[in-house]
C-alpha cells in the first residue's frame, strides 16, 4: 500500500493497494491511528470492503462516504447495503479516505480478513498525511435576496397604506387603526412564507444542485420532464394516494366512532377515556414512531407477545401496512377531539323529538347527526388529507422509505414527500426536488379546489 501525495485533498488521503491472491479473504479492513500501531486495539477502523460475487451489482460513487473507492478507474461495486464489494480476482484498488486531519501524520494499514473478521496478515501501517488547507469559498452575494425581501416588505406596506386610505375615504376611519395590528403579521407572513415558496418555484426551473448551489442556470421545464420520466414515479404516487386515503378514512371513521360513543348519555368516566385516548397525540410524534419502530423489530415487543420473530418492515407489503397502521394510531385522537366538539354543539332537542317519534338510533345518526356534522367533517377531512399527504416523520423514522426496490428509484414505503427529501438531500438535486415540490403543490391545490367545490362546504358555511 502506498499513499499518493499528488491526489490528496482537504481531510482526505488517497491510498493505492496491491496484493497477491488470498483464497480465504472475504474482505479488507482499513485501520488508522495518529501513531504507529501493530494491533487493532490501538487503531480505529475506517472502512470495510467485502470480497465476493459482483454480478448484478452496480458501480456507483456515493455523494458522501468515508470509503470512496475505485477499481480499474471506476467506482467499486456496491451491494444493497451500500457496502463496497471487490471481485475475488481484484488485485489492485484504491480508496480516498475522509476524516483525516490536515497537517497531521496518520498511520494507515490494510489487512485481509476471513468470513469471521479475523485478520489473515499482520498489520503493516504506512505513514501518510494531507497538507491541503481548507479553502473557504468567497461569501455569497446576498444582494438579490435582500432586494427581493425589501421589495416584498415594501409591497406589503404599500398595500396596507392603500387599504387604510380607502377606508378613510369611504368614511370608515374607525377601522384605519386595524391595519397597524395587521401589518406585523402580514409582513412576517410575506417574508417567511411567500418568499421561500416563490424561491422554491424559481429553483424548479434551474439546474440547482449540491455541487453549484448559488450558481444556478435557467433550464426551463427540464426538471419537470425529469420528474415525469423518473423511475418509479407512478408507483410512489400511487402509494402516496393509498397512504393518504387509508389514513384519512380510518382517522375520520374511528375518530367519529369514538367521539360519538363518548358523547352518548350514561357513559361514566368519559373524561378519563378521552384523556387516555388523547395520549398518542399528546406524546411527541417522533417518540411514538420510534417506540413503534422498536416494537415492530424481530426482537421487539410485538414479536415477544406473539412468540414470533417477524420483521414487520422487511418486505414491501408488510412495511407499507406497518407504517399505515402506525400513522392511523397517531392521527385518531386529533380527529376524535375535533368531532367531539362538533357533536356537543348539536342541539339535543331534535334527538329528543326523534325518540318520541320512534326513530331508531341508526336513522338518527344517518339523517340527523351526519348532516349536522357536514360543516365540520368536510373541512377537517380536507385538512387531514393535506396533512397526511405531506406527512414525513412517520415514514422517515420507521423505514426511511425502505425496503429497497431498485437503484435510483423510490423505496417501497416512500411517499412523494419523503422521496423529494431524498432527491434533495441524498442526491443533492435541488432543482429536481423543487420541481417535485411544485408538482405536489399543484396536485394538492387541484384536489382541494375540486373537493371544496363538490362538497359545497363553503355554501354551508355561508
Amino acid at each position: 500500500m502506498v499513499a499518493d501525495p499528488a491526489q490528496q485533498e482537504y481531510r482526505r488521503i488517497h491510498v493505492q493497494v496491491q496484493h497477491r491472491p488470498e483464497p480465504d479473504a472475504r474482505g479488507y479492513q482499513i485501520w488508522f491511528a495518529d501513531q504507529p500501531f501493530d494491533r487493532v486495539a490501538n487503531a480505529e477502523l475506517h472502512s470495510t470492503l467485502l470480497v465476493g460475487d459482483t454480478t448484478g451489482l452496480t458501480r456507483v460513487a456515493p455523494a458522501f462516504d468515508t470509503q470512496d473507492c475505485w477499481t480499474a478507474g471506476q467506482p467499486v461495486h456496491r451491494n444493497l447495503d451500500d457496502i463496497p464489494v471487490l471481485a475475488p480476482d481484484t488485485l489492485e484498488w484504491s480508496c480516498s479516505l475522509s476524516g483525516m486531519w490536515p497537517g497531521v501524520d496518520q498511520w494507515i494499514a490494510v489487512r485481509p480478513v476471513d468470513a469471521d473478521g479475523r485478520g489473515l496478515s499482520p498489520l503493516l501501517p504506512i505513514r501518510a498525511r494531507t497538507d491541503v488547507p481548507d479553502q473557504r469559498p468567497p461569501p455569497p452575494d446576498t444582494r438579490p435576496i435582500m432586494l427581493t425581501l425589501g421589495s416584498i416588505v415594501l409591497s406589503a406596506i404599500v398595500l396596507l397604506l392603500y387599504l387604510r386610505r380607502r377606508d378613510i375615504l369611504s368614511g370608515r376611519a374607525q377601522t384605519s387603526r386595524a391595519y397597524i395590528y395587521v401589518a406585523p403579521a402580514l409582513i412576517g407572513l410575506a417574508t417567511l412564507t411567500f418568499y421561500p415558496v416563490a424561491y422554491g418555484v424559481w429553483l424548479a426551473f434551474t439546474d440547482a444542485s449540491q455541487s453549484h448551489l448559488g450558481e444556478e442556470r435557467w433550464i426551463g421545464l427540464t426538471n419537470f420532464a425529469t420528474v415525469l420520466s423518473s423511475p418509479g414515479m407512478f408507483r410512489v404516487t400511487l402509494f402516496t394516494l393509498v397512504w393518504t386515503l387509508a389514513n384519512v378514512a380510518a382517522h375520520v371513521a374511528l375518530g367519529l366512532l369514538l367521539a360519538y360513543t363518548l358523547t352518548q348519555p350514561g357513559i361514566r368516566g368519559r373524561t378519563l377515556y378521552r384523556t387516555i385516548l388523547l395520549l398518542p397525540w399528546a406524546i411527541p410524534g417522533y417518540i411514538s414512531v420510534l417506540a413503534w419502530n422498536g416494537m415492530l423489530q424481530p426482537d421487539g415487543l410485538i414479536n415477544a407477545i406473539l412468540g414470533t420473530a417477524t420483521d414487520f418492515t422487511a418486505t414491501p407489503m408488510a412495511a407499507r401496512i406497518s407504517v399505515i397502521l402506525v400513522n392511523i394510531w397517531l392521527g385518531i385522537p386529533f380527529m376524535m377531539m375535533v368531532l367531539s366538539g362538533a357533536l356537543q354543539a348539536i342541539s339535543t332537542e331534535m334527538f329528543e323529538a326523534a325518540e318520541l317519534d320512534g326513530i331508531s338510533g341508526w336513522n338518527q345518526f344517518a339523517y340527523l347527526t351526519l348532516p349536522n356534522l357536514k360543516s365540520t367533517l368536510v373541512p377537517v377531512s380536507l385538512l387531514g388529507f393535506i396533512w397526511t399527504f405531506n406527512t414525513f416523520n412517520t415514514i422517515y423514522l420507521m423505514t426511511r422509505g425502505n425496503p429497497y426496490v431498485g437503484f435510483g428509484e423510490p423505496g417501497a414505503t416512500d411517499t412523494l414527500v419523503t422521496y423529494v427529501f431524498s432527491v434533495a438531500f441524498d442526491y443533492g438535486r435541488y432543482g429536481v426536488a423543487a420541481a417535485w415540490s411544485v408538482a405536489v403543490f399543484l396536485l394538492l391545490l387541484a384536489f382541494s379546489y375540486l373537493y371544496v367545490k363538490r362538497s359545497g362546504v363553503m355554501e354551508v358555511a355561508r
